[in-house]
């Protein structure tokens, strides 16, 4: 076996702290860029379902607001005709109809509210913080 003299050995890499600083922050960099991104692309389509949440709330109030001068106006006029009841059956009677239709707006809004926001972007930091978690465990 013969012996390799030390100067034509291999240098060894030797790399900075600062070196190894930047690199360390270019990582974090990369990644937060990376969750922006991803907080954009779901932005944009919280935005759409935020535009819907909103009409559909304008069509509530709106229809709420028809339902109540249209209609119990025009039901408390046809009952009173056809039945001869007194003003005040007919109207509860129009509030029941009123009630009816309020629920079931009420229903169409409460599916779109439960709807989550942003779980792409959640699902990735919960992700991250068990990677850390790991990491910090491995570690020690």
């Amino acid at each position: 076996m013969t012996a390799i003299p030390a100067s034509e050995s291999e240098p060894a890499t030797k790399v900075s702290a600062g070196d190894s600083f930047r690199e360390w922050l270019a990582s974090i960099l990369k990644i937060v860029e990376l969750k922006l991104q991803l907080l954009g692309f779901e932005g944009r389509e919280a935005g759409v379902h935020l535009l819907i949440l909103a009409v559909l709330i304008a069509s509530t109030v709106a229809l709420i607001v028809a339902a109540l001068v249209f209609l119990a106006v025009f039901l408390l006029f046809v009952v009173v005709k056809i039945t001869g009841w007194e003003w005040g059956w007919a109207a509860l009677l129009a509030a029941v109809v009123l009630l009816v239709l309020s629920a079931v707006t009420a229903m169409l809004l409460r599916t779109r509210i439960t709807k989550p926001l942003f779980s792409l972007t959640l699902a990735e930091l919960r992700k991250d913080r068990e990677w850390l978690r790991q990491t910090r465990e491995s570690s020690r």
